[in-house]
């Protein structure tokens, strides 16, 4: 059957053509859409081995010195230091809260546009150096339980009390700094330094105290470098300290911030510290994900990949319905001959997928074409995300790309046939010589 519906597409090659034309258009866009959720999905499913839900970032604000409840003593640096652990104990009193974390900036909060990067290398080789994100914590609290980080097979969490913090100049690193700065070696206890110096800022040199699973700063990218560095509060950094919190998770996020903010807004109010504000994390990378311009980019995609599936559609339809009009002779000669209504229903649809298959030859050229001159993106690819993964195998990526593209357009293609196709085998030879 397929050297008989060959040759019905080389016959009516002028009729075709547009069909062929449309098709090769379309297979290209919409595999360059394909790409991209591809990649966007292929990211998603690489483990992040930490977990926001349920966890949430609290906001104190001091009261200003024009205020009425101003407490001039409170704002020196020793008593508002002894403030805000008050601040951090009632939280962690709050019924609902399961733990609770202490942080330097934003940055080092999940989910945050806020970001401070650096480069380290091994003491030892100095030429091996890696990017990683800073991420500074109070090791007064213990930050890892709030986001249930990770090390080692299994998932084991990770705890403040697996670490010796008491020595000074320990860091804590995630897996690919470990692999990169001392490939096939133990990290544990080795040495790393910063490897920008200059008379205001000396070089840095910290002891790896452990190894934790990798990070990925957003969902939709890959896991990236990363190292944990601890800190006290003190007067140089109380300014900056985050709260975050993980809830006992068998409330909504909406009620408990609701519930949280009613019941925690007076017991919070400690020398000139107030609640001012609290955020889901996951609402805050929502958010940072909007500001950075994911969200639209994939909502754009999805809408023209729905366009171009509809155009498809449609055109396809329109012109089968066409075809069996004009066809109604051979269709009639066709099951005078003893062919069944399948058997004519299927002649149609495999014709369609042909003409699919042969659009998408000169496609996959066009496609090699993007890729040559670098129209093509990996999202969430970055320097601090060193390592082979699946997309970056660019034989292996083109064939499955294209093999979803195929398969979805098929998917669309021969629902549209459908119709088309059931009319046609509807047509009985009496009716078909009758209209000849």
């Amino acid at each position: 059957m397929l050297r008989i519906i060959w040759k019905q597409i080389v016959n009516r090659r002028k009729s075709n053509g547009w069909i062929l034309l449309e098709l090769l258009c379309v297979f290209c866009l919409a595999w360059y859409i394909v790409d991209f959720f591809f990649v966007l999905e292929y990211n998603r499913s690489l483990a992040s081995h930490r977990d926001v839900r349920n966890t949430y970032r609290i906001d104190v604000g001091t009261l200003p010195a024009s205020h009425a409840g101003y407490d001039t003593a409170s704002a020196a640096p020793p008593a508002a230091i002894a403030h805000l652990q008050r601040v951090v104990a009632r939280i962690k009193e709050y019924p609902d809260v399961e733990s609770a974390g202490l942080c330097l900036g934003d940055y080092s909060l999940p989910g945050t546009g806020s970001f401070n990067g650096s480069t380290y290398r091994s003491a030892q080789d100095t030429l091996k150096t890696i990017s990683i994100q800073r991420i500074n914590f109070i090791a007064e609290e213990d930050y890892f339980k709030v986001f249930r980080h990770t090390s080692g097979r299994g998932g084991r969490p990770v705890s403040l009390a697996d670490y010796d913090w008491g020595a000074p100049g320990v860091a804590l690193v995630t897996r690919i700094v470990a692999e990169t700065l001392f490939p096939g070696e133990e990290a544990v206890g080795k040495i790393i330094e910063s490897t920008w110096v200059s008379p205001e800022y000396p070089r840095e040199q910290y002891r790896i105290a452990g190894v934790t699973d990798d990070l990925k700063r957003f969902n939709y990218s890959r896991p990236h470098g990363v190292v944990f560095f601890p800190a006290r509060i003190d007067e140089s950094n109380y300014l900056y300290v985050s709260i975050a919190v993980r809830s006992r998770g068998h409330i909504p996020a909406a009620r408990f911030m609701k519930e949280f903010r009613q019941q925690m807004s007076a017991p919070l109010r400690i020398g000139n510290y107030y609640l001012k504000n609290m955020a889901s994390l996951v609402q805050v990378e929502a958010g940072t994900n909007y500001s950075f311009g994911i969200t639209n980019t994939i909502r754009m995609h999805a809408a023209l990949m729905a366009f171009f599936l509809v155009t498809v559609a449609l055109c396809v339809l329109g012109a089968f319905l066409y075809r069996v009009n004009v066809r109604r002779e051979e269709i009639g000669i066709r099951r005078a001959m003893g062919a069944g209504n399948h058997g004519i229903r299927w002649m149609f649809i495999l014709e369609g997928l042909l003409l699919l298959s042969i659009a998408a030859i000169p496609a996959m050229i066009i496609e090699v074409q993007f890729i040559s001159a670098g129209l093509i993106d990996t999202l969430g690819k970055h320097d601090m995300s060193p390592g082979d993964y699946l997309p970056d195998n660019g034989l292996l990526r083109f064939l499955i790309t294209n093999l979803v593209t195929w398969l979805t357009l098929a998917g669309i293609i021969v629902p549209a046939i459908l119709y088309p196709a059931w009319r046609a085998g509807r047509i009985t030879p009496v009716e078909a010589l009758r209209d000849e």
